[in-house]
């Protein structure tokens, strides 16, 4: 029993030893659709790691799934060693799963790997839970590889002006072709304002915020691709909850409703 409840314990502490210990942080990798049932009650996943990132034998894991139709999608599912390495496949033998859910192609190993010497700002923060935000034509805002190996405080911005500029493309786009989308947003800072009009007047420092959000409440979006001008918009429409960083605390906290 005092094994038991030892592991996850020690993978909870997982995000603080990983603010702490300067050389660690915590990231997720989607498993692959490879899985080998051990017994009623453990499985063997894969995960392919690119060039460059290893883990180590007997690193431990944990899964999450991830979100399609609620939160409740994204429960633990479990938690494990690495127990064999093949090249740049990683296999993990998973147990203890007890939420009810099966593991699933793409849902999310989360584990600590060695630190780059990178800026780490929102956008790998975003990148440490697989989210990948996206423009309206689908391509992708970042590239994963570059997001961990080269990133600087000048790309983050270059990508976050870029965000800007999509999301006033589509709230241009739809006042002009669909009107009809512009409705009242009912709550929160913009409340009785158009949420198309509230697009097109976008600046970094609204998307900051919006990020900011996901980074707080990664559940709702870790392991997916989102096109931002959509998700942002879905945020405007909630009452574009915000951190409240409060000073001197040195804590902070989100003004909205738990699921």
């Amino acid at each position: 029993m005092i094994k038991t409840l030892i592991i996850p314990v020690l993978f909870f502490s997982f995000t603080g030893y990983a603010q702490i210990d300067t050389t660690k942080w915590l990231r997720a990798f989607p498993i692959t659709g490879y899985m080998l049932d051990l017994n009623d009650s453990t499985k063997v996943v894969q995960v392919l790691l690119n060039e460059g990132l290893k883990f180590e034998d007997k690193q431990l894991g944990m899964m999450r799934g991830v979100y399609k139709t609620s939160p409740a999608d994204t429960v633990q599912k479990g938690y494990g060693r690495c127990h064999l390495i093949k090249g740049n496949y990683y296999y993990f033998t998973i147990g203890h799963n007890t939420s009810g859910l099966s593991l699933q192609e793409g849902d999310l190993l989360y584990t600590v790997v060695t630190k780059t010497a990178i800026y780490y700002g929102q956008i790998p923060r975003l990148a440490s839970h697989s989210i990948e935000l996206q423009d309206v034509y689908g391509h992708s805002l970042y590239d994963f590889n570059l997001v961990f190996d080269q990133w600087t405080e000048a790309t983050e911005k270059a990508v976050i002006d870029t965000m800007v500029k999509d999301i006033w493309f589509t709230g241009n786009y739809f006042t002009r072709n669909e009107p009809s989308m512009d409705k009242l947003i009912s709550k929160g800072k913009y409340k009785d304002r158009k949420l198309l009009s509230v697009m097109m007047e976008c600046q970094p420092v609204v998307v900051n915020d919006f990020i900011d959000f996901m980074i707080a409440c990664p559940g709702l979006y870790a392991g997916r691709k989102w096109k931002i001008a959509e998700v942002f918009a879905t945020w405007l429409t909630e009452g574009a909850p915000t951190i409240i960083k409060e000073t001197g605390a040195g804590r902070t906290r989100i003004p909205v409703k738990k699921t």
